[in-house]
Formats: C-alpha cells, structure tokens, sequence
C-alpha cells in the first residue's frame, strides 16, 4: 500500500453547519474602531474567522455527543466524575481532583493556593486572565520566553520556548523561595499560538528540580 499519496477528502462526515454573516472590510474597519481595537469588545455576529479562542469552538463528533446523552447528571455522586476521577490519576498521578468549569477557574484557585504577596512568577509571555490572576494573589509574573517570540519575521520553529538565561537572571535577583512555580503555555496564545519543544520543556524541568533541590539545603 502506498502511504505517500493523501485524499483532500475529509476522513469525517460534518452533521451539522451554522450560518455565518460575511462582513465587508468597511464594516470590519469601523467596528475595531468602534471597540477600540480591543478583540473582547467586538460583537461576535461581526467576526467571520474567531482567532480570540479555540475553547469550545470545534466542532464535536458524533461519540461526544453520544456521551452528553449517556451522561450521568446526579447532582452528587456522578459515575462520569469517577471516569474523570480515575483518567486524571492514571495519566497525570495527582491524588486530588477539583473540576472546574474551564481553565480561568482553575487558574484562580492555583493562584490563590500557591502565590504569596510579593512573589514572582516566571513565564513564557502572559495570558491575559493567568496574568490577572497571578496579580490578584499578589505576584508579579516575569516573561522569560525566547526573544524570537517577539519577532514576527523570525522562522525559529519553537517561539514557546523558555530562555534559560533569563529564567536563571530572575532566580538570582529574587531567590527561588519567591518564586511558586514557573507559568509554562505549551501553546502561547499571545504569540499566536506558538509551541514549547519538549527539549526545552526537559531542559526547564532540569533547571527548576536542581534550583528547589539546592534552595530546600540552604
């Protein structure tokens, strides 16, 4: 079998379509001006192509929506918190789990768990509410991504990545004990959604375990 050769085909059937209003550049020039070039105070009917998320923008297949039917709803006690429950152990090991209705949620409650006024958070670039957040229990983030995230020009292919040297500058200036953790986006959304290689991520975890392991004897 010759697996060189693609089909433009889809594999998948798509059941369902929603209709979109098609703007004219004039109607786009005036209403980011009108919202003054802020993308959160656009009306959504405006936007033909919405680039400000993917959370629940993809379409769903037919075995997830099997599953919202299937569902258990039992206000406690559900049978699918344990499938969750027992996913989340198996793949992640944590004892705990605490749903939450999307990521902003979650972000305030680690925020709120793991931040001290005066911290200093470490990331690579920000996010608008995981910044926020961060803020809100206190801590100033610090952006330690590669400088080539900033340069739209450049072909780098891992504009995720985590500047080492810069990560290193923050742990001599401030100390590791005020830094909780390092704020990682596998996806950076503010640079258009640009990776993190798993090089770097190893390297990164190298980094922070030799720094906790020497802080923890000193």
């Amino acid at each position: 079998m010759n697996m060189s050769k693609t089909s433009w085909a889809e594999p998948f059937k798509i059941k369902m379509v929603e209709p979109l209003f098609m703007s004219t550049r004039e109607q786009r020039v005036k209403a980011i001006e009108e919202a003054g070039y802020n993308t959160f105070l656009l009306p959504s009917q405006l936007v033909y192509i919405d680039l400000l998320t993917d959370s629940g923008t993809s379409a769903m297949s037919d075995r997830q929506w099997a599953g919202l039917m299937l569902g258990d709803e039992a206000y406690a006690g559900s049978r699918n918190y344990y499938h969750l429950e027992d996913a989340v152990k198996s793949f992640y090991g944590y004892k705990y789990l605490v749903p939450t209705h999307q990521g902003r949620g979650a972000e305030n409650i680690l925020s709120q768990i793991l931040i001290k006024p005066g911290d200093i958070v470490p990331g690579n670039m920000y996010f608008t509410t995981t910044k926020l957040h961060q803020e809100l229990a206190g801590g100033t983030f610090v952006d330690i991504i590669v400088d080539e995230a900033h340069n739209a020009k450049s072909d780098f292919p891992f504009k995720g990545n985590v500047d080492l040297a810069k990560l290193q500058r923050v742990i001599d200036a401030h100390g590791a004990k005020k830094i909780p953790y390092v704020s990682i986006a596998t996806t950076v959304n503010m640079a258009g959604g640009q990776p993190i290689s798993l090089a770097n991520l190893k390297a990164l975890r190298e980094l922070t375990a030799s720094t906790a392991s020497a802080s923890s004897t000193t």
